[in-house]
């Protein structure tokens, strides 16, 4: 009698980890179809780098002066030039240079090679970018236009 208990317990473990294994396999290619799907650029929003590549000027808010004159040069190999200056501010120029992601399909992540810091732009058409924040929500409010830079 035990040993057909020990046989039932041990059969019936056997098939609950095999459900259990199958539900979380089924589960982890769940997830990475949905991952693909959601990384999947569409017409509406994909970034496409030949018609973005290009210089983009405009003049930045800035906290501690009366603006960052900021030029930025996308290339369609996926690097980046960033040249800024602060207003008003002794020894304010900085440059910058290195790589982009894109994410979403629309924010361009800068990364600033010596650092990591990381800075976000979003396209909003073929002559204009805005800097967002890293989830690519732009500024609102009055405001909110002098975060774009327009193509020269």
């Amino acid at each position: 009698m035990k040993r057909k208990l020990i046989v039932l317990t041990v059969g019936a473990l056997a098939v609950l980890s095999s459900c259990t294994e199958k539900k979380t396999t089924a589960n982890a290619t769940d997830k990475d179809s949905t991952s693909v799907v959601d990384t999947t650029a569409t017409d509406d929003n994909y970034v496409d780098l030949a018609a973005v590549s290009g210089t983009y000027e405009g003049t930045l808010p800035a906290a501690d002066c009366p603006g960052i004159k900021t030029v930025l040069t996308i290339k369609a190999d996926s690097t980046y030039q960033l040249q800024q200056d602060y207003i008003d501010k002794k020894n304010g120029h900085d440059e910058a240079s290195g790589v982009f992601k894109v994410l979403d399909g629309k924010v361009l992540m800068l990364v600033r090679p010596s650092s990591g810091e990381q800075t976000y732009y979003k396209v909003k058409d073929n002559s204009s970018i805005v800097m967002t924040d890293s989830l690519g929500v732009e500024p609102e409010g009055e405001t909110a236009k002098l975060y774009v830079l327009k193509k020269k």
